[in-house]
């Protein structure tokens, strides 16, 4: 009653809610205090809650740890896991806390909803147990549905986180995969660049290739007009001799016009010899 009457006046005087939320916490914290003087073992669970969380009171982890103590000592097994899974945040695991866990694990698996809630935070915190935010809220929904109040704020904390770590993992992914375009895109760039290389290089060899080709059918040509001017020279100076030839025989063969052949007087020769004329074979005093 007097918790809410501090609220409803704070709204009244229009205080900032962390102010009144703080005036209020501290007056729970004071309430919770007398009570745990006077051995009331959920006032002290509470009282150690308090200090450990910083409500209404500065943290303080060892005054948490002796409160909680004190209420564990006296059978509060909520106080009990509280003070292992302070331990195990201040101190880190050991054997000892190895099997306490352990106890709680099948405490929680037996049914326990503290269990249950007290399991589903080290999930959650990944304290004594290996982060698991998907096991940490279905044993947190557990305690919830099983009475523990608490639970119910730890699992939409929970819900939260995984929330909040779904859509990392979402952008991660997104980057993940533009990162992977780009490579992509890069790859297939080189790899079109190597290929219009090689198309270069196969056009410019294949250009080279035609060049030699065309500069060895010209040297062919020149080789084939060499060589045919040259048997046409052969041919025509063979020609030339022939001709040579041919002029030197008939001018041998032809009769001299200088000195005509004189007209032999058959008779005369007769007379002054007849033994020497055409017809000395047919006269006997020739014989």
């Amino acid at each position: 009653m007097r918790i809410l009457i501090s609220l409803l006046l704070g709204m009244a005087l229009n205080l900032p809610m962390s102010i009144v939320l703080a005036d209020a916490s501290s007056s729970i914290f004071r309430f919770q205090s007398k009570l745990a003087d006077q051995g009331n073992a959920e006032a002290q669970y509470k009282v150690g809650e308090m200090y450990e969380l910083g409500k209404g009171v500065s943290p303080d982890n060892v005054k948490a740890r002796e409160w909680l103590e004190k209420a564990a000592n006296q059978g509060h097994r909520k106080a009990a896991y509280r003070v292992l899974l302070l331990d195990i945040k201040t101190q880190g695991m050991n054997a000892k806390r190895g099997e306490l866990v352990n106890e709680i694990t099948k405490e929680a698996n037996a049914g326990s909803p503290d269990a249950q809630y007290f399991l589903g935070k080290m999930y959650a915190s990944g304290l004594g147990k290996p982060k698991d935010l998907a096991q940490a809220r279905i044993l947190l929904n557990k305690a919830a549905f099983n009475g523990v109040p608490e639970a119910e704020f730890e699992a939409i904390a929970v819900d939260e986180e995984i929330a909040r770590s779904e859509e990392r993992l979402a952008k991660l992914r997104v980057e993940e995969e533009r990162k992977k375009r780009e490579a992509d895109e890069l790859a297939k760039r080189e790899q079109d660049a190597q290929k219009a290389k090689e198309r270069e290089l196969a056009a410019r060899r294949e250009a080279d290739q035609r060049a030699r080709e065309a500069e060895q059918k010209r040297k062919e040509r020149e080789r084939a007009a060499a060589a045919a001017s040259a048997r046409e020279q052969r041919e025509m100076e063979a020609a030339e001799r022939e001709a040579a030839k041919a002029e030197a025989a008939a001018a041998s063969a032809k009769p001299s016009e200088q000195a005509p052949a004189k007209k032999v007087d058959e008779k005369a020769v007769f007379e002054s010899d007849p033994c020497k004329g055409k017809t000395a074979k047919f006269l006997s005093i020739c014989k």
